[in-house]
């Protein structure tokens, strides 16, 4: 692949945009093509959480995207993670990478925090991590590619004889990056698990002022401003990805009632709105990111952290491409653990006692 040739990027969420960015900047003459708008999907919706509470080998591209969206704003907030016991050893683990790689992560007890969480002397991460407007981080690459020349093609991408359509028209490149999410193994070959990502804002006289992460409980608080915070529950899986966008009015109420196990105030906390979208992930919860067919490259499966991992993920990607990086083994398409379910925890955890 040369620089200063045609080549095109299908989707335009987060991780569709950071792609189009890294080969804007290289010199290529890019086309974008999205069947509905810029941060369509989960990345317009995001909770804001660049995550560090992820498997060890993806925390050196999680901290990336600190600098990244230096330029829209990010807000470094202390975060409380707690794990389910069976994983401890795994997140002492990720805290202590953490430290190598410089960023503030500590393993203490859950109750030394202040009194607004209940626990038993269980352990927990404190770490600090950031908060992005997603919407506004959609916004800001979505301009600079506009100013860098990018072309947005609006309409319906297909895949026929191992070849991209739109519109029912071949779409000509030199290079095809797909970025097209929870839709992705429409268009290429990659296995891909479905799931729904949903959030709620809720509002409640006293809001913690610091993100709660409990995989004990299965839910997720980002504060929001003023009285309101963010919360989340568990993810539903998919059999195809329009269904993301659906959810039950009831499920505010249940993830009160999880977050409430964890923190009683969350008992006078009431729901304001919701949304949800399709989210993916690999069969093994890490993300795939290579070449999958004759100068077709993908990055897919992302699981909840594209707004972390793709600035990163789209740059190592573009220099698959080139040829001026080589394929990380455990984002391989080829790898062999997208044929079977794998956790990216029992990884982690290989070699600990």
């Amino acid at each position: 692949m040369s620089s200063g040739r045609k080549v095109a990027v299908i989707g335009a969420g987060l991780a569709g945009l950071w792609t189009a960015y890294h080969l804007a900047r290289r010199g290529y003459e890019v086309t974008v093509y999205e069947k509905e708008y810029p941060g369509y999907g989960a990345s317009s919706r995001a909770a804001g959480i660049l995550s560090l509470q992820l498997p060890v080998p993806l925390l050196k591209y999680a901290m990336e995207a600190l600098d990244h969206y230096s330029w829209v704003g990010v807000r470094e907030t202390s975060t409380i993670w707690v794990p389910r016991r069976e994983l401890c050893r795994c997140a002492e683990a990720v805290a202590a990478e953490l430290r190598r790689l410089g960023a503030v992560a500590e393993v203490m007890k859950l109750d030394e925090v202040d009194g607004l969480l209940r626990g038993e002397g269980e352990k927990a991460i404190f770490m600090m991590q950031g908060l992005v407007n997603a919407g506004d981080a959609v916004n800001a690459l979505t301009k600079v590619l506009a100013e860098r020349g990018v072309a947005f093609r609006g309409g319906q991408v297909t895949s026929r004889g191992g070849r991209l359509y739109f519109d029912g028209s071949p779409i000509e490149a030199e290079a095809y990056f797909v970025a097209a999410g929870p839709w992705t193994s429409s268009l290429v070959k990659v296995n891909l698990r479905l799931y729904r990502c949903s959030a709620h804002s809720v509002e409640g006289e006293r809001v913690p002022n610091m993100i709660v992460e409990d995989d004990v409980n299965e839910f997720y608080v980002v504060p929001e401003s003023g009285k309101r915070a963010i919360v989340g529950g568990p993810d539903s899986t998919l059999s195809r990805p329009e269904d993301g966008f659906r959810y039950e009015p009831s499920e505010p109420y249940e993830v009160l009632e999880r977050v409430s196990r964890r923190m009683p105030v969350a008992e006078l906390m009431r729901p304001m709105s919701s949304w949800s979208a399709p989210c993916a992930s690999g069969p093994d919860s890490l993300p795939v990111v290579g070449e999958v067919d004759d100068r077709i490259y993908v990055i897919a499966g992302l699981d909840g952290a594209g707004l972390t991992l793709s600035p990163a993920l789209s740059r190592l990607l573009v220099e698959i491409a080139e040829g001026t990086a080589d394929e990380d083994p455990l984002l391989s398409p080829a790898r062999k653990a997208l044929d079977g379910p794998l956790e990216p925890f029992d990884s982690i955890c290989v070699g600990l006692s």
